[in-house]
């Protein structure tokens, strides 16, 4: 990302002062779309794992990059880049999601609905979205500080050591985690191959 310019305008006079300033913002917007424009899929992919409803997606993603670009001259590179950043912001703004769905209907995903109506666009929605769609059925069903640490290093390849760093949490408890979650993953999978290799027969009477 582009780096944001610190301007010492303390010896320039009034019109260099509005020029420094005029260029320092220039480069926070270009520094700040370039952060948009690469991880968005990031963050949206993260906040439907985290357990954001699919009609709620857009718009949450969205926020994340608002308080992103309000918080942007706060952001500290601490080695993990700036996604480890958004996933804070990501982590919250799920939490928060995932409370208010509580209170309200879920909103029919209508672009599925118009695509199986489709015919053949049936067949290729279907496929292109079978394996994100199981993977991301398995997460739901499980804890959610569990999940969330397994996302971060199994899907997002981040060390244990930043993911301490991104859920303020001791070490010991994401290698504790880490290790359930596995368990608790490799489980659920399990049974549901069981499921899927050995549907229950409906008894016809």
């Amino acid at each position: 990302m582009t780096e944001i310019a610190k301007v010492d305008l303390t010896n320039l006079n009034d019109d260099a002062v509005v020029s420094e300033r005029s260029s320092g913002v220039a480069l926070r917007d270009r520094a700040f779309r370039e952060l948009y424009e690469r991880e968005f899929d990031f963050v949206w992919r993260n906040l439907a794992r985290l357990g954001v409803r699919d009609s709620d997606l857009e718009d949450r993603a969205q926020e994340v990059f608002i308080i992103a670009h309000r918080k942007l001259d706060l952001f500290e590179d601490r080695g993990s880049g700036p996604r480890a950043w958004l996933f804070q912001i990501a982590l919250r703004i799920a939490s928060n999601a995932r409370r208010e769905s509580r209170r309200r209907p879920a909103t029919p995903d209508l672009e599925a609905i118009e695509l199986v109506a489709s015919g053949d666009d049936a067949s290729r929605y279907t496929f292109q979205r079978d394996a994100t769609d199981q993977l991301d059925a398995l997460l739901q069903q499980m804890d959610f500080d569990r999940r969330t640490v397994l996302i971060l290093h199994e899907i997002e390849e981040m060390s244990a050591a930043e993911i301490a760093d991104v859920l303020a949490v001791p070490l010991n408890t994401v290698y504790s985690r880490l290790r359930v979650a596995k368990q608790e993953f490799e489980r659920l999978h399990l049974r549901e191959t069981r499921r899927t290799a050995f549907p229950r027969l409906e008894v016809v009477r």
